[in-house]
């Protein structure tokens, strides 16, 4: 197992590396993979750690990976907005800044800000000097889409729901790591708030896509699924029922019908190494993920789930990201790679979040 831990390392090692110092030190070395590897089965940890380096190639985004696309975004949006130049794209687009200092949008409005001053000598404090045509939703992911949609929301509000409809503008989510389904939700939930549609008035870009809208249909005839998303199994049910039975609550649950993946999709498996592998791996977090939750003796976090976080009504295992950033990692992804209490040991041990 030491060489694919090695290999492991050469593509995760420089995780959180930029919050390395004199009183703190996180060291991706072989000493902290092994440490997390032996909480699983013995006959489990190398098929774990063999699908786990085919997946990270794809899954894990690296800063200058991610840094380059945000980059070259740009561009693309200087040609689907119809403008001659960026330059004048940004003159006539008002980045919204809405979270607290500290929080991921604060971080990456300065990576976006150093990348205009270097490509195009520009920084954020001079764009939107002309007359506003668009917002600009920077951030680092879109889960559900609780926070994009209320952020939104106040800033519509703020302007004035009747101005902002007559305005035409439009409104750009720019998100290193996008789920389809929240693009969905955030649509449905601002049409109910707002009495209208967005519809071309809301486009999402991304630097990845995790493709797990669960209706399958005509507009969404065969969804990657490129996340953890198990079939159905007697474990998969005995956990909806401890979520269900674990938290006290004052609404239904739902979404009971799409907590296990249809076997029959998709149709060619292209982010897993086989679809047989896929089940294992798969199986195998769920299991340690429910044996986490297990442990705790007061739950309290109406979200939690084996397979990540996810809106608290959700009777579902978890939003299952397998897509991590080299500056932190989602608490929709499973939580075998981030629970750090209860005696786990995380592979990505999170930064400015509680584990409840």
């Amino acid at each position: 197992m030491d060489d694919l831990i090695e290999k492991i390392i050469e593509i995760i090692g420089n995780y959180r590396e930029e919050d390395n110092s004199f009183y703190h030190r996180l060291d991706i070395n072989k000493a902290h993979v092994n440490k997390w590897i032996e909480q699983f089965d013995e006959e489990d940890r190398e098929f774990l750690l063999t699908e786990l380096l085919h997946l990270l190639p794809q899954s894990y985004l690296s800063k200058e990976n991610t840094l380059r696309i945000l980059g070259n975004e740009f561009e693309t949006l200087r040609k689907d907005f119809n403008y001659q130049t960026v330059e004048e794209f940004l003159d006539e687009t008002k980045f919204l800044d809405c979270q607290e200092v500290g929080k991921s949008q604060k971080v990456f409005l300065e990576f976006v800000d150093e990348i205009l001053k270097d490509k195009y000598n520009y920084s954020i404090d001079d764009c939107g000097t002309g007359e506003i045509k668009q917002w600009l939703y920077i951030d680092d992911v879109l889960a559900s889409g609780g926070t994009f949609r209320e952020d939104i929301m106040e800033e519509i509000e703020e302007f004035g729901i009747e101005e902002f409809k007559n305005s035409k503008i439009q409104i750009i989510g720019s998100f290193v790591i996008l789920h389809t389904w929240a693009t969905n939700n955030v649509r449905f939930a601002l049409k109910n708030k707002l009495g209208f549609e967005l519809n071309n008035s809301l486009k999402f870009y991304r630097v990845a896509e995790i493709d797990n809208y669960p209706h399958i249909n005509y507009y969404n005839p065969n969804p990657e699924f490129n996340h953890i998303y198990p079939v159905e199994s007697d474990l998969g049910k005995e956990i909806l029922e401890f979520i269900e039975g674990s938290f006290e609550r004052d609404y239904d649950m739902r979404n009971e019908k799409h907590a296990f993946r249809n076997p029959d999709y998709p149709k060619k498996e292209k982010f897993f190494s086989s679809p047989e592998n896929r089940i294992r791996y798969e199986n195998i977090l769920l299991k340690k993920g429910y044996e986490i939750m297990a442990s705790i003796e007061n739950l309290s976090a109406k979200s939690l789930r084996p397979l990540g976080m996810t809106p608290p009504s959700y009777k579902t295992l978890g939003a299952g990201s397998h897509f991590f950033t080299w500056r932190n990692i989602s608490n929709t992804c499973p939580i075998v790679f981030w629970w750090e209490v209860n005696g786990w040991y995380p592979l990505f041990p999170v930064k400015n979040r509680g584990n409840h």
